[in-house]
């Protein structure tokens, strides 16, 4: 009978085909059959294509997503810092538009409450967005939770079937 498939199998199929390895690079690196890496990556929802000719493009890929997210987390942060500084500049610099159509240059010493509002929400939304994209990166996002939430479940499932299995058969033994 075929060694079950644990925990540790899916995760190991997950990160070694996140790092664009093919199906039988994996299967050599676990110790199991290509079939049963196959049935893991049918499971999880991952596709082999092209396997080792298309590694090195997928890995170039990857990088380049990479440094655009790292530059695009820097932007953010640049963002969140430039309305964050115009909040807390020594005056207070805004345009409003008179009746009229004309516009209006007016300083305080501090911001409007509405307007204080508004650039805190963006710099909320722009550090949010930045987090986000840096967890991507750090294996740190909710994808990972998920999936181990659902390798947490799965076991959790594996062991009440097997109580309920040993219930059963106690039930048997007690009544034969």
């Amino acid at each position: 009978m075929p060694e079950p498939i644990t925990p540790a199998d899916r995760d190991a199929v997950r990160r070694l085909h996140a790092e664009g390895k093919s199906r039988n690079a994996i299967a050599k690196v676990i110790g199991r059959s290509s079939s049963t890496v196959s049935k893991i990556a049918a499971q999880e929802g991952l596709r082999f294509e092209g396997g080792a000719r298309v590694a090195p493009a997928t890995e170039a890929r990857r990088l380049d997503l990479t440094e655009q997210r790292r530059q695009l987390v820097a932007r953010l942060y640049a963002r969140a810092a430039a309305n964050l500084d115009r909040v807390e500049a020594a005056e207070y610099v805004r345009v409003e538009l008179l009746p009229t159509g004309r516009p209006v240059r007016l300083v305080s010493d501090e911001p409007p409450a509405q307007d204080e509002r508004h650039h805190s929400q963006a710099i909320g939304s722009y550090l949010t967005s930045a987090a986000r994209l840096a967890e991507i990166d750090t294996g740190t996002g909710t994808g990972e939770v998920r999936s181990m939430l659902t390798d947490l479940a799965r076991g959790l499932r594996a062991a009440f079937a097997d109580d309920d299995q040993g219930d059963a058969d106690e039930g048997c033994d007690a009544g034969g």
